[in-house]
């Protein structure tokens, strides 16, 4: 154990590694998370993910978790750090970047904001479709909406 925490310090490994945490446990404590959140318990699933993150900084799924959650918070300028990772990590997906489009709004950010919601209108014709893709373009339909009025307003 002593060469794995060395390791953690020099930032060789992460802390799950450090700590003898198995993949399966970190699965398991994530599926919790994710149940939490489904409850609406936010605040305890915020807690379960930012733990995560702290085990297995590598896993973008607890980045885009904690954006969503913080984002169900009302809370954009906690989002956008972890949404902004998410993006890093996989530019292209679609959900996080209708969050991240949202978070832009709520910060008045127009500019990103329309150009987050126009990349994932410009896939809908090139992406298979399923529900949740529909509903995400469905969300950033009705987001570039109003983001169109209130640029123009201000």
């Amino acid at each position: 154990m002593i060469q794995f925490e060395q390791e953690w310090i020099n930032g060789g490994v992460s802390l799950g590694a450090a700590a003898g945490w198995a993949a399966d446990e970190i699965r398991l404590v994530s599926e919790l998370g994710f149940a939490l959140a489904e409850q609406g318990r936010n605040h305890e699933a915020i807690t379960i993910f930012e733990g995560l993150i702290a085990l297995a900084p590598a896993t973008t799924y607890f980045e885009v978790a904690l954006g969503a959650l913080w984002l169900r918070e009302n809370n954009p300028a906690r989002a956008l750090p972890h949404l902004n990772a998410a993006l890093a990590s996989d530019p292209h997906d679609i959900p996080t970047r209708v969050n991240r489009g949202e978070v832009f709004l709520r910060l008045e950010n127009y500019e990103g904001a329309k150009k987050d919601l126009k990349f994932v209108l410009r896939k809908k014709n090139k992406a298979l479709t399923n529900n949740l893709l529909e509903q995400c373009f469905t969300r950033a339909r009705a987001l570039l909406f109003t983001v169109e009025r209130l640029s123009k307003a201000s």
